[in-house]
């Protein structure tokens, strides 16, 4: 890079555009075929995103606080749940979602889109939220390159 004048930033400015806008995930079944299911997410650099693990991490720490206040007031240990780990990406991954379509039918009941009820799917079927956080996780997802390819 010696002698350069300049580097163009512009493929960076690029990605977080994209990030911003999102990408489209069709969801696949266990046997890796589409189940009809189309999700969009915002990537990790996204302002949503990042505005999303904020709220997350604020609220997390609350429930921790308000826990231990709890079992001090009553003497007994602080406990930590066993899957808060997972409640963490579940909740952020449901800030980080953005559409879907068409409407899940799950129980017989049709699932309109709303963050509640992104969480509550991601939950239950670990098979969508993985796939789901594979791709909000990774910034080359939200490049043209792996977009294009993920279409085929």
């Amino acid at each position: 890079m010696a002698g350069a004048e300049f580097v163009d930033l512009s493929g960076l400015e690029a990605l977080l555009q994209s990030q911003e806008e999102g990408i489209d995930i069709d969801l696949l079944n266990e046997k890796d075929e589409p189940i009809g299911l189309r999700v969009r997410i915002v990537g990790p650099d996204s302002d949503r995103m990042q505005n999303g693990m904020r709220d997350v991490a604020a609220d997390f720490a609350k429930a921790a606080a308000e826990r231990e206040m709890a079992a001090t007031a009553a003497g007994l240990p602080v406990s930590h749940p066993v899957d808060e780990a997972d409640a963490r990406m579940i909740a952020i991954l449901a800030k980080a979602t953005i559409s879907w379509s068409p409407n899940p039918k799950v129980g017989g009941s049709v699932i309109p889109f709303s963050e509640e009820n992104v969480r509550n799917l991601y939950s239950k079927f670990r098979l969508i939220r993985e796939q789901v956080e594979v791709r909000a996780v990774r910034r080359r997802s939200f490049t043209k390159s792996s977009q294009a390819a993920s279409a085929d």
